[in-house]
């Protein structure tokens, strides 16, 4: 009985899987021009209806769409993604948008199909400027203009060419070139007559000549793109505002007050109904220059600190705030208060540096997270094949037989499956082997990429110290020999810590200890020029701090340092300096720097804090976190908590 029933059983699905054989083989419905046609109609009534009506739009690409699936309509199939990621770029929703745009390249190179590529590589090229992915935002730029060029699409290849120019505008700063693209692109849509792209063409213009700091030319092509957008049928009050706050900065440069005050009275009704934070930031940034200009100095500088609060919350606006702070500077400067402007100057030169080397590690990190992502296209390839290919039916069916015969083989052959299962988890540690060796280089490349950031930094810093002792070689003053001194002091603290950076292991944490010492023998033999016999003593074993921690605390200790080899053992041929680093608690540290020298009465106290030294350490304490405290008595006794 049970035999009866297990042949009933195979016998049965023998037949279920010849019927659905037969059905897999049938020939797929054939595709015919009319109905094709139809489908592209409908997708072009829906592009160009996109900023009347985005609803309409929207039902009939999904109508287009869905008629594309059910007749395996290929290229109808990937220009559902294409106008699908259009509709969600209208929406704003971008990162929606870049996964159908993603989709859409990867069907259409499949396919060769290259109506829509170019514009595709272009918008998708767009949002990653908008992700700070600008190295592949080149990469998709460049492959859209090649795609544009082989296959005779001009409208694109203008497009595109503004794109690049745009990029080498604010990226690459290779002005030369951006003009270069630009015009190549004004020959071809004025050959091919596209008035539409010409008012973007001429604004970049004005953006390239403008950095040139050619303001004539750059004025020029400021008028040229608001006639070109004053004759747009459809929507352009965003770019007519991108050319008026371009003209504004222009006049700016050049110290034009009227017509910058003209700009911004026009510009001002214009601003609230346009919904770009990036614009309303330059309007309002332009708002204070005129401050500036008007000797409003105090206005300019609420207006910039309402400016940087703002900043500080987004991302992508390090232009911005530069040019904010430097604003600043110009104000503080106006009125007088020379030390604020001189630490703001300081602080942004700081932030400089730090972008630069961002940048640099940022592009490795995209190079990086570009290699994975081709691996995974990759590995996803066989998929998206599936669904590009006709007879993708007859191949689900066919799947599915195989599968049922897999489960009669396992009802057979149960310990062939062992066997097979094993060989998967070796296949499978194997890959996960090679992406680990994968991971390894990459973080190998990224570390010595930061390693040579430090050691350019130190060589630097090494070029400036060598330079302020060349400079107090020439001057006979001892006041400015003094104070070239002492900053090529700050200087040489700052170096040695960027050398011990790249030379020890680890890159993020820096051993105290030695760093202390090697600061204390270098500050002795440039100070102690009465060969007084000066003993340091330091204890700061198995503390390490990172790099943001350790350069306020080793100018701290540079100025402490300096302040006892100069001051504390005056008529003496003997003293000691004692120095303690402590860990109080999770990223609270301690430190005690005391010294045997006269100290400092208290009716000196206050005047000897007014001097540069010990206000630069007051203001280091107080960026770290921190409090001081100075005590006189056996000792002189500084206690500085801080947070690491």
């Amino acid at each position: 009985m049970g035999r009866s029933v297990v042949r009933f059983c195979l016998v049965f699905l023998s037949a279920i899987s010849l019927g659905r054989s037969v059905a897999a083989f049938q020939p797929p419905a054939s595709l015919s021009e009319a109905d094709t046609a139809i489908i592209n109609d409908w997708y072009h009534y829906a592009f160009q209806s996109l900023h009347e009506n985005l609803k309409k739009s929207d039902d009939l690409i999904n109508k287009a769409w869905k008629t594309s699936i059910d007749i395996a309509y290929d290229q109808g199939i990937a220009d559902g993604y294409y106008y699908t990621g259009c509709v969600y770029e209208r929406k704003g929703e971008l990162n929606i948008a870049k996964r159908y745009f993603e989709r859409a390249v990867s069907l259409y190179v499949q396919g060769n199909f290259f109506n829509n590529l170019p514009d595709t590589y272009r918008r998708l090229g767009a949002i990653y400027m908008g992700e700070n992915r600008h190295y592949t935002a080149f990469e998709h730029f460049l492959k859209g203009l090649h795609v544009a060029e082989e296959n005779g699409k001009s409208l694109n290849q203008v497009e595109l060419a503004i794109e690049l120019a745009n990029y080498h505008n604010t990226i690459s700063k290779d002005y030369k070139e951006a003009i270069a693209m630009l015009e190549g692109a004004e020959r071809l849509a004025t050959r091919k007559s596209y008035p539409t792209v010409l008012g973007p063409l001429y604004l970049q213009y004005s953006v390239a000549y403008a950095k040139q700091r050619d303001h004539e030319a750059a004025l020029r092509y400021c008028d040229l793109a608001k006639r070109q957008f004053s004759n747009f049928s459809g929507p352009a009050a965003k770019w007519q505002l991108k050319t008026l706050l371009v003209e504004g900065e222009i006049c700016s440069k050049i110290h034009d007050e009227i017509r910058l005050a003209a700009i911004l009275e026009q510009v001002g009704p214009m601003v609230n109904s346009v919904n770009d934070l990036q614009l309303k930031t330059t309007y309002e940034l332009l708002l204070a220059v005129e401050l500036y200009f008007q000797g409003d100095y105090e206005g300019v500088l609420k207006a910039c600190m309402e400016l940087e609060s703002r900043l500080t919350d987004r991302k992508s606006q390090d232009e911005e705030r530069h040019r904010v702070r430097l604003l600043q500077t110009k104000a503080l400067y106006a009125l007088g208060d020379v030390n604020r402007a001189d630490m703001l100057l300081d602080d942004y030169e700081y932030a400089k540096d730090s972008l630069y080397a961002a940048q640099y590690i940022g592009q490795g990190r995209e190079m990086s997270e570009n290699y994975k992502l081709e691996k995974f296209e990759r590995q996803i390839k066989e998929q998206e094949l599936r669904l590009s290919n006709t007879n993708y039916q007859r191949y689900g069916l066919i799947v599915g037989i195989v599968v049922l015969l897999t489960i009669l083989a396992i009802l057979y052959f149960h310990f062939r499956e062992k066997d097979r299962l094993a060989h998967r988890v070796a296949l499978q540690n194997s890959e996960i082997s090679v992406q680990n060796e994968i991971l390894k280089q990459a973080n190998k490349q990224n570390e010595l990429l930061l390693r040579e950031i430090h050691h350019r930094v130190k060589n630097n810093l090494q070029i400036i110290n060598s330079l302020l002792n060349l400079q107090s070689r020439k001057t006979a003053s001892p006041e400015v020999v003094a104070m070239m001194q002492e900053s090529s002091s700050r200087i040489n603290s700052i170096a040695l810590i960027h050398t011990k950076l790249y030379q020890q292991q680890s890159l993020n944490r820096l051993d105290i200890q030695d760093y202390i010492e090697q600061l204390g023998v270098h500050l002795l033999s440039v100070y102690n020029v009465g060969k007084k016999n000066v003993r340091f003593c330091v204890e700061a074993n198995e503390v390490s701090l990172d790099i943001d921690t350790a350069i306020p605390l080793g100018l701290i200790l540079t100025e402490l340092m300096t302040n006892s080899l100069k001051y504390a053992f005056v008529g003496r041929s003997s003293g000691e300096i004692g120095i303690l680093v402590k860990q109080e608690g999770p990223k609270e540290y301690e430190l005690i720097f005391k010294d045997d020298g006269v100290g400092i009465p208290e009716s000196k106290l206050k005047q000897t804090d007014e001097t540069l030294g010990f206000r630069l350490i007051h203001s280091l304490t107080k960026q770290l976190g921190g409090s001081i405290q100075y005590t006189f008595g056996e000792f002189s006794i500084y206690k500085i908590r801080f947070k690491g």
